[in-house]
């Protein structure tokens, strides 16, 4: 095998690897979800909210979206769930936007999964309207 062809095949693996870790870790990609964990009275769900939506919040911890969610009195925010993924692996996802009231009970807590957390896309949004 020459130089060159040893070069072409690096070169496409090391793209491989490239596209499978942004694939697989949504970490890198550009519309990043933070989950919470909302606990009141009644039940406790997972939330999903966007970097750009904890910029406006003045933060990234469970804290500033507590301080959001009481000075607005309201939050609307992505419910997540865990589902299966193409791939047989589970996945935290985003099933449907639900609106948080503020109440005296009501807790936002960090939240933590070792599954992968999908972003909030624009077909999502757009079948939530539907």
């Amino acid at each position: 095998m020459s130089a060159r062809s040893r070069q072409v095949v690096l070169a496409i693996g090391l793209t491989g690897l490239l596209i499978d870790a942004v694939a697989s870790h949504p970490a890198f990609g550009v519309n990043k979800v933070t989950l919470f964990k909302v606990v009141t009275p009644q039940n406790e769900i997972v939330i999903g909210i966007t970097r750009a939506e904890l910029a406006e919040m003045h933060g990234k911890t469970a804290e500033a979206v507590t301080r959001a969610l009481n000075d607005a009195g309201e939050l609307q925010a992505w419910q997540y769930e865990p589902r299966t993924g193409a791939g047989g692996a589970l996945e935290e996802a985003p099933i449907r936007k639900v609106e948080i009231a503020a109440g005296p009970a009501t807790r936002i807590e960090p939240y933590t999964t070792a599954h992968t957390v999908l972003p909030i896309t624009d077909e999502i949004m757009i079948e939530a309207i539907r």
